[in-house]
């Protein structure tokens, strides 16, 4: 169980999960929690969002007898900035992880999607002994680099830096975000459009701004070697499980995903009618193929 301090959040509303707050690796990291007891499944959100994304998959994996938590990753949601002068890299998110998974349980299953799910993967190459099962949801990293492309990628991202640090803070109204979610490449329903901006924002004056750093909208300094990740990969001894949704815009080209899906020993099951998102796109399909493929790991 996390050290516990919700004081300065403020009440979730309906049928909601706890709110906590731990300290990991410097930053004050926000929990979202769901049920008692059982084994303890940890959901991991990707990029640019929030905990409150699993809203519609939690409450099955309480149904089917696990503790649930949702880590907001720092720079997101609820959860810590990091400092003037810092930044962003994958290896601060195995750090946090392996800081905060201890203050949960022994062992613990990762479903985690997207950004989230490279972080996860990594994070189980590094510490295999933590992770009883992984649930990768479009999560195995982005197409192989160059190395030759490096310089050009430092030298694209302290630019980024400087542009960030002249531009005025975007604001905005609720409406403008869940439109955003509901009409642009996410094609959330309405309902889950307005659930990921409620809890993706915060007042600002009479608008609102989302929550996330904006830190995280530059480009990475560091080039995806996919020679580098094999070691990460082969490191998983877990059993994993690969989703994706079958009209995603963002599918790795099938050569690469094969190799990545033959090191993991991977199964994989595609969501029909989901996209980048098959957690909000098809909760219930999502749900029910996370839940079968838990119950062979436990």
């Amino acid at each position: 169980m996390p050290n516990r301090d919700s004081a300065h959040l403020p009440p979730l509303l309906g049928d909601s999960p706890r709110s906590h707050l731990v300290t990991a690796n410097r930053l004050r990291h926000h929990l979202l929690e769901w049920g008692e007891s059982g084994p303890v499944v940890v959901l991991l959100h990707g990029y640019l969002e929030h905990a409150h994304t699993w809203h519609m998959v939690a409450p099955r994996l309480v149904a089917a007898g696990y503790h649930v938590y949702g880590l907001d990753w720092r720079g997101h949601g609820d959860s810590e900035w990091i400092g003037a002068g810092g930044y962003y890299h994958f290896a601060d998110y195995t750090a946090d992880l392996a800081a905060i998974v201890p203050q949960l349980a022994e062992r613990v299953a990762l479903v985690a999607h997207s950004m989230g799910g490279g972080a996860a993967v990594t994070y189980t190459g590094t510490f295999p002994d933590r992770v009883s099962a992984l649930v990768s949801v479009e999560g195995l990293g982005v197409p192989d680099s160059d190395p030759d492309i490096a310089p050009d990628r430092h030298r694209e991202w302290v630019e980024d830096l400087a542009r960030l640090a002249e531009r005025t803070p975007r604001r905005f109204t609720l409406e403008a975000a869940e439109r955003r979610l509901h009409e642009g490449v996410f094609r959330f329903s309405a309902e889950a459009a307005r659930h990921m901006a409620e809890h993706g924002t915060r007042a600002d004056g009479d608008a609102r701004s989302w929550k996330f750093d904006p830190l995280h909208q530059t480009g990475s300094p560091q080039p995806y070697y996919t020679a580098q990740a094999r070691a990460f990969w082969r490191r998983v001894t877990c059993p994993v499980l690969y989703i994706d949704g079958s009209d995603s815009p963002l599918a790795l080209p099938a050569t690469e995903l094969d190799d990545r899906l033959r090191i993991l020993r991977a199964q994989r099951v595609t969501i029909p009618g989901a996209g980048h998102h098959p957690h909000l796109q098809r909760p219930d399909s999502f749900s029910d193929e996370v839940v079968k493929f838990l119950e062979t790991t436990f």
